[in-house]
């Protein structure tokens, strides 16, 4: 019996040497350990035998078995790696070789436009800062001096929203879609000591009636200066070094008196506009943009208030702070000459391709 076992052995190693695929492993192992395979027809013998020679067949062919069956599995596995490498030859890439692109993509006009402005602020000597889009409303109005019975709200009430799987989340805390980048302020004047000198640009959301300047989704940045000794004027001459840096040397700035809630004094910014090239004197036609008045809204800017300043921990006796806010999409209209900031997001080749 046991020379059978031997003889098996022999046969089935001189049979997996001359397999080639999966379906003929497959095969091989219903010839050799199938229920009607040579294995399993010498086993019919032991009937025969006492049970001592039944004990010691019974491991002997236990370990052959168990040696085929190993035996089958590497061959699988060296049949496999073989099959990897002969289609790694066959359709092998080199990825270091340069194919020709016929369009390469380029940036979107205000991610061109936000970039110029953080050069400019960077060479200035301010940090960027970023902060959630989903705010909070302590922090996008609370701490900004705007109770939930200020007429502002009437204005920046706008998308709120539901956050209940957030963990971090207090019970008294209702979440909204940030009205402007200004909650970053209150964050960094938190974490940080004074001085600061910090831009943030993001983006905001607004139920806004849209038209040419307005959007219900657009692209602000706000500038923070927390400093000994500062006043208005800093901010005037930072204003327009910026302004005159992005719009070129001929552009006007022009302030006129207003109110926000978080600042005092305040000023609403008008820059010259860009896109009519004061055509609006002659009355040849009007400019969407400026409606024809030669002026374009570009900011909101003041000396930060100083409830604002004590609920950020920062001593309103001894630091001033003044901040702005300006839309980087009626900047890139500007500095594109295009003609309303919707068309930025309206996903037409005819206008991005421009730039």
């Amino acid at each position: 019996m046991q020379e059978k076992l031997d003889n098996l052995k022999i046969s089935f190693l001189e049979a997996l040497n001359e397999v080639e695929n999966r379906e003929q492993i497959a095969e091989l192992q219903n010839n050799f350990l199938g229920k009607k395979g040579e294995l399993k027809a010498i086993l019919a013998g032991l009937k025969d035998l006492s049970i001592e020679e039944k004990k010691e067949f019974g491991q002997s062919s236990n370990t052959l078995k168990n040696s085929m069956l190993e035996n089958l599995e590497k061959k699988a596995v060296e049949i496999e790696k073989k099959a990897f490498a002969e289609l790694g030859d066959k359709e092998s890439i080199d990825v270091s070789l340069e194919f020709p692109s016929t369009n390469k993509g380029h940036m979107h006009p205000i991610s061109i436009t936000s970039k110029l402005l953080e050069d400019i602020f960077i060479s200035l000597g301010f940090k960027i800062e970023d902060g959630p889009q989903a705010e909070t409303e302590e922090f996008n109005f609370d701490k900004l001096n705007i109770p939930d019975n200020h007429p502002a709200r009437d204005v920046w009430d706008t998308f709120w929203v539901d956050d209940e799987i957030n963990q971090d989340k207090k019970s008294w805390d209702k979440y909204l879609l940030r009205t402007h980048t200004s909650p970053v302020q209150v964050r960094t004047m938190l974490k940080w000591e004074v001085p600061i000198k910090i831009i943030v640009p993001g983006r905001v959301f607004r139920y806004e009636q849209e038209d040419a300047r307005h959007t219900c989704n657009f692209y602000q940045l706000e500038w923070l200066v927390v400093w000994e000794w500062i006043n208005f004027w800093n901010l005037k001459w930072t204003l327009e070094t910026v302004m005159q840096k992005l719009l070129w040397d001929q552009t006007q700035l022009r302030f006129r008196p207003s109110i926000f809630p978080f600042t005092e004094p305040s000023a609403e910014i008008d820059v010259s506009c860009q896109i009519c090239k004061w055509t609006w004197e002659v009355k040849t036609w009007k400019c969407r943009m400026c409606s024809g008045t030669g002026w374009v809204e570009l900011l909101g800017a003041g000396m930060v208030h100083p409830k604002v300043l004590k609920d950020a921990w920062v001593d309103p006796e001894k630091y001033s702070w003044f901040a702005f806010g300006m839309w980087i999409d009626r900047i890139a209209s500007q500095r594109f000459w295009v003609s309303s900031s919707r068309m930025f997001y309206q996903s037409k080749l005819k206008l991005n391709e421009q730039f």
